[in-house]
């Protein structure tokens, strides 16, 4: 792939995104695997983002060799190359209970690579109503941190007590 600020380029980083974010999801499902609840909502979570990589492939697939050219939106590529600065490994560094864990997601799903994949969503998605789909899985996706996470752990206070598994 160029390394120009291409769409090609937009889509290889965003791809690897949600491919770094599916890996950070199946190694805290291991990390939490004395849980089964959390390591399967962990396991939950990395498929959606394999779904989500698969999306972006099947996309670029899908356009031409002059479109995937075109330049690239520098504000998104930027955004894009944030969401890759931290590699999977020094994230799970900094994880020694549930709680951590949680946080680290929470500002995952709140960061660029959402951004970035709203942004192909809005600029690509073939209709409307493909759109639309594809946002309300974004938006239940993102929400599902709060709402869906095991009801035992919903407390802060009990999250810090479940430590990784060594």
């Amino acid at each position: 792939m160029p390394n120009k600020a291409t769409l090609a380029k937009l889509l290889e980083l965003a791809i690897a995104a949600e491919r770094a974010a599916e890996g950070l999801y199946h190694e805290l499902a291991a990390k939490f695997a004395h849980h089964e609840n959390v390591a399967a909502f962990w396991r939950e979570y990395a498929g959606e983002e394999a779904m989500h990589a698969e999306w972006l492939e099947r996309l670029r697939d899908s356009l031409t060799p002059e479109r995937l050219s075109a330049p690239a939106d520098p504000g998104v590529l930027q955004e894009a190359n944030r969401a890759l600065q931290v590699p999977v490994e020094r994230m799970l560094q900094g994880i020694h209970n549930l709680e951590d864990a949680y946080q680290l997601v929470n500002d995952l799903e709140n960061s660029e690579t959402n951004a970035v994949f709203d942004f192909l969503i809005t600029n690509f998605a073939e209709d409307k109503k493909t759109q639309a789909f594809l946002r309300s899985q974004l938006k239940d996706h993102i929400g599902k941190l709060a709402i869906d996470f095991p009801v035992q752990f919903k407390l802060a206070s009990v999250r810090r007590e479940i430590k990784v598994k060594n």
